[in-house]
C-alpha cells in the first residue's frame, strides 16, 4: 500500500492542520507513485496552505505521481542518492493486485509499429490481422487521454510554480517526462544533476557531509524502521507535533481463473481500502 491514493487526504489534512498558520512549508516525500488525481489534490492542499513557499525534500525516491507533487513545488531538495522519475502513465492489465503493468505509450506505439511495417516496409496487412483484432479502440483512447493528462498536469504546475519565469521550459519538461519518448523506462533514475542540468528544474543538492543531510537521513531511516516493525502500518504522516499512520489488513483468498484476460484499466494500483483499517480482498 505505498502508493499515493485518495484515502491519504484525511490524514494529510490532519498533518497540515498541525502546522496551520505557517506561510512556508517543506514536505519530505518518499513514495513510488500512485494515483495522479490524488497527487494533484495533495499538492493543491499544500499550495493553498503554504502561500509564500512550498519546497519538497526527497531523501531516497519520489517517483511517478510523487514526482508530480515535486514538480508543483518551488524547490526540490535532493540528497546525492535521491531520485525523481518520469510521469508517463502506466496501465495495469490484470485485476489481480501486483499484476502486469504496461506503459500507456506502448499500446499506441504497437499500433504505430504495425502501421509503419505495412506502409514503409510493404508487409502484407494480412500478417498483422490477428494482432489488430486484439487492439481495442477504447483502450487506445484511454492511453492517449492518460498521457495528455500527465503532460497537462506537469505543464500547469510548472508554469504556476517552479518554472513560472520560463513557460517554454515548462512545456519541454512536461513533454519529456510524460510521453515516454525521452525516458524509455518508467523506472529511469533522474538524479539531482539531471534534474538541474537537463530539465532545468530548481533543484538544490544537499551535501552528504552536511548536518542537514545527516538529520534527514536519520529521520528517513527511523520512519522506515518504524513501518517495518508494525504489522499493519502502511504509511506514515508526520509533522513536528503530530504523527499518524495508515493501517491496513490484507486478506488473501483463492483467485479464480478468468476465462479471458481483463481489459486494461487506467488506475495505477488496485482499489484501496475504504477506511483506515478496512480489509483488502485480493481476488
Amino acid at each position: 500500500m505505498p502508493g499515493i491514493m485518495i484515502h491519504d487526504v484525511p490524514l494529510f489534512e490532519d498533518v497540515l492542520r498541525s502546522v496551520a498558520g505557517s506561510p512556508k512549508g517543506c514536505l519530505m516525500l518518499n513514495s513510488p507513485g500512485g494515483d495522479a488525481n490524488a497527487a494533484e489534490k495533495l499538492l493543491m492542499m499544500c499550495r493553498q496552505r503554504f502561500t509564500e513557499e512550498f519546497d519538497v525534500i526527497v531523501p531516497d525516491y519520489a517517483k511517478s505521481a510523487a514526482t508530480m507533487i515535486a514538480l508543483g513545488s518551488d524547490k526540490i531538495m535532493m540528497g546525492y542518492l535521491a531520485e525523481l522519475g518520469p510521469i508517463d502513465p502506466q496501465l495495469q492489465t490484470s485485476l489481480i493486485p501486483g499484476g502486469e503493468v504496461i506503459p500507456a505509450r506502448s499500446f499506441i506505439d504497437g499500433l504505430d509499429m504495425i502501421r509503419r511495417k505495412v506502409k514503409e516496409d510493404q508487409d502484407p496487412v494480412q500478417m498483422y490481422l490477428p494482432m489488430l483484432s486484439q487492439i481495442r479502440p477504447e483502450v487506445l483512447a484511454i492511453c492517449q487521454r492518460a498521457i495528455d493528462d500527465a503532460r497537462a498536469f506537469a505543464e500547469k504546475w510548472l508554469k504556476q510554480c517552479m518554472l513560472r519565469n520560463d513557460p517554454g521550459q515548462a512545456e519541454i519538461v512536461a513533454e519529456m517526462l510524460s510521453t515516454g519518448a525521452a525516458y524509455k523506462s518508467h523506472g529511469k533514475v533522474i538524479d539531482w544533476n539531471e534534474a538541474k542540468s537537463v530539465l532545468k528544474l530548481n533543484v538544490e543538492r544537499i551535501p552528504e557531509t552536511s548536518d542537514l543531510w545527516n538529520n534527514i537521513w536519520e529521520l528517513y531511516c527511523r520512519s522506515v524502521q518504524y513501518l517495518r516493525q508494525s504489522p499493519i502500518a502502511a504509511k506514515l504522516f508526520e509533522s513536528e507535533s503530530g504523527s499518524l499512520t495508515l493501517n491496513v489488513q490484507v486478506q488473501v483468498v483463492q483467485a479464480s481463473r478468468l476465462a479471458t484476460p481483463p481489459a486494461p484499466s487506467s488506475g495505477r494500483r488496485p482499489d484501496s481500502p475504504a477506511s483506515q483499517s478496512a480489509p483488502l480482498s485480493s481476488e
